[in-house]
């Protein structure tokens, strides 16, 4: 037969492993939550770097900024690439979103007549 104590060892072995157990379950959601965060932002940087690619040569100049989706914040910078001016446009996107940061940055051949 177990004694008082033994039991009461037991069942705090027990909720300290279910304790632990609830711990990493909220951990696993967390970090579930943040990649999504995280492929959402790349989504949207993809797609304002498609968008850009898209447009005429009289509209790649400058850059700016919107909230595509709740949470995120999109900035996009479109300009001439340093080492040739002439034809290449660079275009860098950045996406913010609670907790992490995604930047992109694609080239893209200027329409020269």
């Amino acid at each position: 037969m177990l004694s008082l104590a033994e039991t009461l060892v037991a069942a705090s072995i027990l909720a300290t492993a279910l304790l632990s157990l609830a711990q990493l379950f909220a951990l696993g959601v967390s970090a579930t939550d943040a990649a999504g965060r995280m492929t959402q932002a790349a989504l949207l940087a993809s797609q304002k770097i498609e968008d850009v690619r898209a447009s005429s040569a009289t509209a790649l100049e400058g850059g700016g900024s919107d909230a595509p989706a709740s949470g995120f914040r999109r900035e996009w910078s479109i300009s001439a690439l340093p080492s040739d001016p002439d034809h290449v446009i660079l275009i860098e996107v950045v996406v913010r979103t609670r907790g992490s940061t995604t930047r992109m940055v694609a080239l893209r051949g200027r329409n020269v007549p």
